[in-house]
């Protein structure tokens, strides 16, 4: 029996929809941060998956949802690339302040996007799965995707407030997404430069099939991160990519491969904690 807790967790600007599992004995901790728009629902499968996974691990894991996404509070348009770090953050340290064990971070697709040096220096190392550290594509494709299926509409917001009335910022919808246009000028400025030096361990999870070819954007990237990072190992996943899949699939190699890192992990820290 997984032991689960629902709640409303209180964030930055108002409450944050969280799903905590906790095992009995608690080896380390594992926030998991969702990828943006629709690669949210896409993943949340798989995320659900890979938190059980931790659990039976020793790993308390945390699944929540950013503010005006989800089940959360607010609205995406009263949100901000800001408040999300700031989220997280906060999280970070309460977990630090409340436990002596590991914190890690899982950071699927396009969650990586919001990663800053904050949040990294409360971290003691980080899983990245397919990430694109390219936001200028990222917010690029969305919007590509969303012009092809006629989902792109410019409009101005209605004043409710009187500070409301004074900003008039235009908003922009997007496959259904309304939100400020800033959000997506602040996304599309996240790139590895606006971290400095990523001083903890980095485990990248590459899908690539057997006879595929790592493309030189991808190569560039992840020789960037290890020009950056004190440690970087990659592993090449060849199963389904299942963010892309036309229905719900999981990802078992990947599943396999974190199992293990899970447990490598918790070894190396008893090792060095002398247990």
């Amino acid at each position: 029996m997984v032991s689960t807790r629902v709640e409303f967790y209180p964030g930055a600007k108002g409450p944050l929809f969280r799903i905590i599992r906790t095992p009995e004995q608690v080896l380390a901790h594992l926030l998991f941060i969702a990828p943006l728009f629709e690669q949210a629902n896409q993943t949340r499968h798989h995320i659900s998956r890979s938190a059980i996974n931790g659990y039976h691990h020793g790993w308390q894991t945390i699944i929540f949802d950013h503010y005006g996404t989800g089940d959360s509070g607010g609205e995406l348009v009263d949100t901000s690339l800001v408040l999300w770090q700031q989220d997280i953050v906060k999280q970070l340290v309460e977990i630090k302040a409340n436990s002596a064990q590991a914190i890690y971070l899982s950071l699927p697709l396009s969650a990586v996007l919001l990663l800053s040096d904050e949040i990294l220096s409360h971290v003691d190392g980080v899983l990245l799965l397919q990430p694109d550290f390219n936001g200028k594509r990222f917010v690029q494709q969305f919007k590509r995707l969303a012009l092809a299926a006629g989902f792109t509409q410019r409009k101005t917001a209605i004043p409710t407030t009187i500070a409301a009335a004074k900003k008039r910022q235009q908003t922009i919808e997007i496959a259904g997404y309304t939100m400020e246009e800033n959000l997506l000028d602040q996304l599309a400025a996240q790139n590895l430069n606006q971290l400095t030096d990523v001083k903890v361990p980095c485990y990248w999870f590459e899908w690539l099939a057997q006879s595929e070819a790592l493309s030189p954007g991808r190569a560039k990237q992840q020789q960037a991160l290890a020009n950056k990072s004190n440690k970087l190992i990659i592993q090449q996943i060849t199963a389904v990519k299942f963010w892309q899949a036309t229905e719900l699939q999981i990802s078992p190699e990947f599943l396999r491969q974190e199992q293990l890192l899970f447990s490598q992990l918790i070894a190396g820290a008893a090792e060095i904690s002398g247990c």
